[in-house]
């Protein structure tokens, strides 16, 4: 992402970009991703779905980084990639 980042501020493109990868993540497996690669206990993040809940706006929010990708060379890799799963 770093990379993609600075081919973007090297460039002359200008608006908005997303460099996220092309995957769909849980806010729940970020974090389970983020814990575990910092050597932090995972199992202490709470898990549950959001649709039980009363908390406003969307559950399902997705970033579409695929015209960045189409302007970059660097490819931007998704989460599970980094993850080496799925």
């Amino acid at each position: 992402m770093a990379a993609a980042l600075w081919e973007l501020a090297l460039s002359e493109m200008a608006g908005v970009f997303h460099v996220a990868g092309s995957d769909a993540i849980s806010c729940y497996d970020l974090g389970v991703f983020v814990a575990q690669r910092d050597g932090l206990n995972a199992s202490r993040l709470p898990a549950g779905r959001r649709a039980d809940t009363h908390l406003p706006g969307a559950l399902d929010v997705r970033l579409d980084s695929h015209d960045t990708q189409r302007r970059l060379s660097t490819r931007v890799r998704g989460a599970w990639e980094l993850l080496g799963e799925r």
